[in-house]
């Protein structure tokens, strides 16, 4: 099973927030454009209207990239904490298994040396 890397995750998150800039930056700058048009007439204010609504749409990209950027730090936490998690349980799993080896390792012994002895017994009659 793999795991996303956290790392990677939050340095998409941060290109994600650098392009939501970018989309507001250049809509901020089309903005400033069309509001430089002298053009007057009802189709200048349909199309200033339309351009508005076009900067609109842009910004709720942008925010939808936030979002985004959002949501992918949130799962990386959630890997590092999942992590995290695994890391402790794969420690309490080597101490319990440490601990029952050295808990059945003098029984191990005891037999070792029953075996042992009864070896030497049967190879003594032979």
């Amino acid at each position: 099973m793999g795991l996303a890397d956290p790392d990677e995750l939050e340095q998409l998150a941060t290109q994600l927030d650098g392009r939501a800039d970018e989309v507001r930056e250049q809509s901020g700058a089309f903005r400033s454009e069309v509001g430089l048009v002298a053009w007057q007439s009802a189709g200048a204010d349909h199309y200033r209207e339309r351009c508005s609504e076009l900067c609109q749409d842009l910004e709720g990209n942008a925010q939808q990239l936030n979002d985004a950027a959002d949501d992918l730090r949130a799962h990386a936490r959630a890997v590092r904490d999942r992590i995290a998690w695994m890391h402790t349980k794969v420690d309490q799993l080597r101490a319990e298994a440490e601990e029952l080896w050295d808990d059945a390792s003098g029984p191990f012994e005891w037999g070792a040396d029953q075996a042992s002895d009864a070896w030497g017994k049967v190879t003594g009659w032979l």
